[in-house]
């Protein structure tokens, strides 16, 4: 009887020992499956926005709808972002980069004063011609009581 119960009792700490491996491999499965759907989703979509007073971001002046991602190697590209209106009103500068491989290809700034409320901002790039590859527009907000640059979204395209 005594050894019925140690073979039962050991019986049961080794499914014990099983379900709690097989439990902690399938976190980690979990896990790495998730970041690689992760990773997946950001080099399919067209856009990151990436602070709150962001209402919208896109490859396309404010008033027009974006219609693609992909551009020729001497045409205009055309991005806007979108903002909510500031708590605290103050000079700022709103900027864009286009970027290719970590490299700023061309830059924009737009200021605001003090006693202005713009929430609609529209850029241009129109140096070319352009290498083709993968490029990202950077939109940076730049405020005196901040000290340093904000990131505020990211558009990724591609020139062909």
């Amino acid at each position: 009887m005594k050894r019925d119960g140690s073979l039962v009792i050991s019986a049961l700490l080794g499914l014990l020992v099983l379900v709690g491996g097989c439990g902690n491999y399938q976190r980690h499965a979990d896990t790495k499956s998730d970041q690689a759907i992760s990773d997946s989703k950001i080099a399919r979509q067209s856009k990151e926005i990436v602070a709150q007073n962001v209402l919208a971001a896109q490859l396309a002046r404010h008033h027009d709808i974006e219609s693609k991602t992909a551009f020729a190697q001497t045409e205009p590209i055309y991005a806007s972002v979108y903002l909510t209106s500031p708590q605290h009103i103050e000079p700022r500068r709103i900027s864009a980069f286009l970027v290719r491989e970590e490299e700023i290809v061309e830059e924009q700034s737009i200021a605001v004063g003090a006693n202005e409320q713009r929430q609609e901002f529209d850029f241009s790039f129109t140096e070319t011609p352009r290498p083709p590859g993968a490029y990202k527009i950077k939109f940076v907000e730049i405020a005196r009581s901040h000290g340093k640059p904000v990131l505020l979204a990211r558009l990724f395209l591609n020139v062909e």
